[in-house]
């Protein structure tokens, strides 16, 4: 029954789109191909996200300066809770965040902002402290958002890791909501892992056996 699905990559895009092509795509990749952004919007797509100005720029012109875009700027947020910390990698810091808002304002039929606070999250209160960020950007720019992306990073269990039961994190990310007055915006996520880490399966060759070793094709 899922029809709504966050896409990275223009693969990914054409796998979804030739299953279900009436799915809703949400195009989350902060940075995209201008080939990838033009055929995005071909099929459908009106969600997409940004952390730079020329980003939002190539957004415009590969849609022909669309009016009915749902843009969402990607936020820097602490990611040391995390397994694998992606700030250093895409998001925007609160600095330079207002100028971007503004300028997003201007031209989206929807405006929202999302962050990432690291793959496989093992502490809930990092939601809670990144819905910390946003409020505080909203009481700054008094830009008017409609959209609040939390992205993913709910973990998985693996060998030797037993992370927090999944209504904690559910819990928390409520309670700052209500907590920070954003009541008013939709809510989105983007649960992926945590959805389907345990039926992921990888087929190898096995290309020696040394003992009880086994060297594989696959890295």
């Amino acid at each position: 029954g899922i029809r709504d699905f966050d896409v990275a990559s223009l693969r990914e895009i054409e796998l979804v789109h030739s299953l279900l092509p009436h799915a809703r795509m949400h195009f989350m990749h902060p940075v995209k191909s201008r080939e990838a952004i033009r055929y995005a919007y071909r099929v459908g797509i009106r969600t997409f996200s940004f952390d730079h100005i020329d980003e939002l720029r190539k957004i415009q012109e590969e849609t022909a300066g669309a009016q009915d875009l749902a843009l969402f700027l990607r936020l820097k947020v602490d990611g040391g809770k995390a397994l694998y910390d992606l700030g250093g990698k895409f998001g925007v810091d609160v600095q330079s965040a207002p100028l971007l808002l503004e300028r997003a304002r201007q031209i989206a039929a929807k405006l929202g902002v999302c962050f990432h606070v690291g793959s496989q999250c093992m502490d809930p209160n990092a939601f809670a402290e990144a819905i910390r960020s946003v409020a505080e950007l909203i009481n700054t720019t008094g830009v008017k958002l409609d959209a609040l992306d939390i992205g993913g990073g709910f973990p998985s269990r693996y060998p030797g890791m037993e992370p927090p039961k999944r209504h904690l994190y559910f819990d928390a990310i409520h309670e700052a909501i209500k907590a920070y007055d954003l009541t008013d915006m939709e809510l989105i996520s983007e649960p992926g892992r945590a959805m389907i880490a345990d039926a992921g399966a990888v087929a190898v060759c096995v290309e020696l056996r040394k003992g009880a070793d086994l060297y594989l094709n696959d890295g």
